[in-house]
């Protein structure tokens, strides 16, 4: 019985964990999809475009890890305006 209970416990499990991986790289996907749109966002317009509340995270992750060149600046309310630096523009 105790063999039967490990075994359910473990399969309840991986379903969520393969949830979150997938939504993250659908995220970030989206995230990537926008900057190649040509236009500027603040994380807030980027978080409600996707639907998820980690804009940051995936900017991070496209300019380490893809070595995708997000520039940034910060505006005169504080938040910042994130946008894709176009290869051999003036930012490169």
């Amino acid at each position: 019985m105790d063999k039967r209970k490990k075994v359910a416990s473990s399969t309840t499990n991986l379903p969520n964990y393969e949830g979150k991986d997938t939504n993250s790289s659908r995220n970030i996907r989206a995230v990537r999809k926008l900057f190649l749109s040509g236009e500027k966002f603040t994380a807030k317009r980027i978080n409600e475009l996707v639907g998820f509340n980690d804009a940051r995270k995936a900017i991070s992750e496209l300019r380490h890890k893809e070595g995708m060149n997000i520039q940034d600046i910060r505006l005169s309310n504080g938040c910042k305006l994130y946008w894709l630096a176009e290869k051999g523009g003036c930012n490169e």
